[in-house]
């Protein structure tokens, strides 16, 4: 726990009863690989362990497919995984192995947090907080596509300007006091579904937002769904009860699993690389071979997703 992973050999894996191998041939580098690692999220109880969540390649038929958690200790980042028989999702013919390897995690992530569980619909409004990181962006687009209204909030400002050219109505930088934050948010609102990857002292200036009285000026809906999927600006936030009281306040955490099939999922997962392969969904992609696993681990954030390759 806490060390990066090292390019090692490592036991092939043999499959039991319902488990199947694949052969793969790209594995997504992604926050929560990292937090597995050092011990904070998905943290293995025993060692040695193949890092790695998911991952895309072949199984012994040829099918191409993306593939869920494997089963332990086997990870996505090497040669073979080991995965429970239909634990995966197809891959079409229209994009490429890393490609898919790259939208798996943060794009299903965003259909499961914006779509599945947000409900969101066109001619509503939402509000990406932390919409310049990876899984942020495609949350956007994907509420765009929808033909949501949608404000991006985040600190790069090259990235909230292309969001802003792909549909996004308005853009909000969150690296500002507080007081100016909420305002901006305010102003900006209001707002069916939140869609918080930042948590922290940009959550706070939200909650000040929403317990302004007739924050926006338009119509307030019926209900406001926020939805926690990330922690990047910190672990823990202040939630008044005010902005509860004063608004009607849906909070929900998003994480792994939910009601969802498989089925749908493996709709929802086409549906999402048809609209990569049309170029209405786009994220800047970098291919690494795996023997560099070690040096590229813990480099700082490019915003570029690091797909692992053989």
């Amino acid at each position: 726990i806490g060390q990066a992973p090292r390019y090692e050999p490592f036991p092939a894996p043999v499959p039991g009863d319902g488990e199947a191998v694949v052969t793969v041939t790209a594995a997504a580098l992604k926050p929560s690989d990292r937090l597995m690692a050092n011990g904070v999220h998905y943290a293995p109880a025993a060692f040695p362990q193949v890092a790695g969540l998911d991952g895309v390649g072949r199984l012994d038929d040829g099918t191409r497919v993306a593939f869920l958690p494997p089963v332990r200790p086997y990870g996505g980042m090497a040669e073979q995984a080991l995965v429970r028989q239909g634990l995966w999702l197809e891959v079409p013919d229209s994009v490429d192995d890393v490609t898919a390897a790259a939208f798996a995690n943060p794009g299903m992530a965003a259909w499961k947090t914006v779509i599945w569980e947000g409900g969101l619909a066109a001619g509503q409004t939402a509000l990406v907080l932390g919409a310049t990181g990876l899984s942020g962006r495609i949350a956007t687009q994907l509420a765009v596509g929808q033909g949501a209204r949608v404000v991006a909030a985040g600190r790069n400002q090259r990235v909230l300007d292309q969001l802003v050219a792909r549909g996004a109505e308005a853009a909000i930088r969150v690296d500002r006091p507080q007081h100016e934050l909420a305002a901006a948010i305010a102003a900006a609102g209001p707002y069916d579904l939140i869609v918080d990857y930042l948590w922290g002292a940009p959550a706070e200036a939200v909650f000040a937002a929403l317990a302004r009285p007739g924050a926006g000026g338009g119509q307030a809906p019926d209900r406001i769904r926020y939805i926690l999927v990330g922690m990047s600006a910190g672990e823990k936030a202040g939630l008044p009860a005010i902005a509860l009281r004063a608004a009607p306040v849906q909070l929900a955490g998003s994480g792994i699993g939910g009601p969802a099939s498989l089925a749908q999922t493996a709709a929802a997962y086409a549906g999402l690389l048809r609209q990569v392969a049309a170029g209405e969904i786009v994220m800047d992609v970098d291919a690494v071979p795996l023997a560099e696993v070690g040096k590229t681990w813990d480099q700082p954030d490019s915003g570029r997703r690091v797909v692992f390759v053989p």
